[in-house]
């Protein structure tokens, strides 16, 4: 374990093997830090913060503070981080807004400089979030979804597995499984194929997919038509079943 001198931690953190902090790292009551993790220099972590096992959090990195609300109450909320998990210079992430909530980032992610998660989100495994993105309250965003630099994610949004959103995309509706977004506002462009292919999704799942997204688009059919029309024309795989049932749960309308 190194921990330098001018590095401040509370009596109360539990600290894993192996673990080491920087120089004039913060660490405040009840933090929890798993083993092989690595806290650079001038990161705070926040109370109440869980971090995973082989983390690497960098330089200038902000865990666990309150949200960005106004009249916000000091409750008792957390940050939780999966293991493996990288965050880079100055990314902030906020703990939850109300008593005992969670913001979660799951296993095996990369968070670039600068990125802002906000209260209340949901990070899958293996997702990558680049420069400069900003995810509002209560924002999901599921398995080895990418999302490109200079992002704006409005609350409540979903971002299915395996989605790819482009550099400056505005996003203030769900973005699909599988697809790729990109725009101001955002659009539907196609399918992600980059993404299905580097995730080992076969042949004949990543056609399935790309037939449901092309009837989606069509022109002729309204969302509720292109649903019908994916029910009776493509088989259900696993992956339709799970694309037709994001669509007909989204809270917020798809990204067409």
């Amino acid at each position: 374990m190194i921990i330098h001198k001018s590095a401040v931690i509370d009596a109360s953190v539990t600290l894993g093997a192996n673990v080491s902090i920087g120089p004039f790292s913060i660490v405040g009551p009840n933090a929890v830090i798993g083993d092989n993790t690595e806290i650079g220099p001038q990161v705070c972590i926040h109370p109440g913060t869980v971090i995973g096992q082989d983390c690497k959090i960098h330089h200038g990195a902000s865990i666990g503070g309150e949200p960005q609300m106004v009249n916000f109450e000091d409750i008792s909320s957390s940050v939780e981080i999966g293991d493996g998990t990288v965050i880079r210079e100055y990314a902030t992430i906020h703990r939850g807004a109300k008593e005992s909530q969670t913001t979660k980032i799951g296993k095996h992610c990369m968070l670039m400089n600068y990125v802002h998660i906000a209260h209340d989100c949901e990070i899958g495994d293996h997702v990558v979030i680049v420069n400069y993105t900003g995810l509002s309250g209560h924002v999901i965003v599921e398995d080895h979804a990418f999302i490109s630099g200079q992002v704006g994610v409005h609350q409540f949004v979903r971002i299915g597995k395996n989605a790819m959103v482009g550099g400056k995309t505005a996003v203030t509706k769900d973005i699909l499984p599988f697809s790729l977004v990109d725009g101001v506002p955002a659009r539907l462009i196609s399918v992600n194929a980059i993404g299905l292919r580097r995730n080992h999704i076969q042949p004949k799942v990543r056609t399935a997919i790309k037939k449901a997204l092309k009837i989606l688009l069509d022109p002729a059919h309204n969302t509720a038509q292109a649903l019908e029309k994916m029910e009776v024309e493509i088989e259900m795989l696993d992956e339709i079943r799970y694309l037709i049932h994001f669509i007909k749960h989204s809270s917020r309308g798809i990204t067409k």
